[in-house]
Parts: structure tokens; C-alpha cells; sequence
């Protein structure tokens, strides 16, 4: 059965998928269900190739036995050391908060400026993500990293 973070007013968030049959409409508007193919969003393995979540501890803290996707939450780009050390190096010279792009336009130009904000941004926002087994232990680094080679594959890189 899937387990349900929340049900308030015909709203539905799922935090677990147990099975195939879990992702069949139901009465109610699903929050953030996962993706129409019904995959890992990292690896990008259908639900019929996963193996179930373990006991409690088994791989993650928390106890999702027999589950097949859960959610997890992401930051949305990996850190990157010198956009965040320019980022800061723009903080220290505006008064205004308002002024750090600006002020990283007139000095590297629109393009990169625009970059190093986007990497900023990024990195300090989350989004959810369904996953898997072997996904939902990676760290950073490795989650990034088994994107890019989903990307790659898939021809969108």
C-alpha cells in the first residue's frame, strides 16, 4: 500500500510506492506523484526492475519495508565552489542585496553573471524527487553524476 504523508481535503501526498498498482488514479488530487513512465527520476529504472526497500535502517533511516519508489528531497544543481565564493565576493561590495547581480554583470558581463546567479540559486533551493533503492543513498555528488549519465543516454546532454 502506499504510504500517505498527508490526505486533507481531497489532497493526496504520497511519501512511498509499494507496487505498480499504487500509481492508478484515485479519488483525490495526487501531490507530486511520480512520473507517468513510473520510474526512478534518477536512475531512470521502471518500477517493475526495482528492488523493494528492507527493514527499517534498510538502506535509509526510517522504515520502508517493501516500498519501491520514496521520496526524497534534492537540491536542484550541485555546489560549485567559485560561483558561490563570486557570489559572496558581490555581497560583500552592494549595499543592497537588489545590487549582486548587477554589480556581477558590470564586472564579469550578462552571460557569466547570469550563470554564477543560476548556480547559486540553484543550489539553495530543493525540489522532491521519486527514487529507488541504490539512488536514495547517493550523496551529492553521485546523484548528480547518475543524472548526467541518465542525460546523456537518453540524448539530452
Amino acid at each position: 500500500m502506499t504510504e500517505i504523508l498527508f490526505q486533507e481535503n481531497g489532497v493526496i501526498g504520497p511519501e512511498a510506492i509499494s507496487k505498480e498498482e499504487d500509481l492508478e488514479p484515485i479519488d483525490g488530487f495526487i501531490i507530486d506523484p511520480p512520473l507517468d513512465d513510473r520510474r526512478c527520476e534518477v536512475c531512470g529504472r521502471h518500477i517493475k526492475e526495482l528492488k523493494s526497500f528492507g527493514g527499517p535502517g534498510d538502506p535509509v533511516v526510517g522504515d520502508f519495508t517493501g516500498r519501491l519508489l520514496v521520496w526524497r528531497y534534492r537540491r536542484l544543481a550541485p555546489y560549485d565552489q567559485e560561483a558561490q565564493k563570486t557570489w559572496a565576493e558581490a555581497e560583500k561590495e552592494v549595499q543592497d542585496p537588489d545590487d549582486t547581480l548587477p554589480w556581477l554583470i558590470n564586472k564579469y558581463g550578462k552571460k557569466k553573471a547570469e550563470q554564477i546567479h543560476f548556480l547559486v540559486q540553484a543550489y539553495d533551493s530543493v525540489d522532491a524527487s521519486w527514487e529507488c533503492r541504490d539512488c536514495i543513498v547517493l550523496d551529492d555528488t553521485g546523484y548528480f553524476e547518475k543524472l548526467r549519465q541518465r542525460y546523456q543516454e537518453q540524448g539530452n546532454e
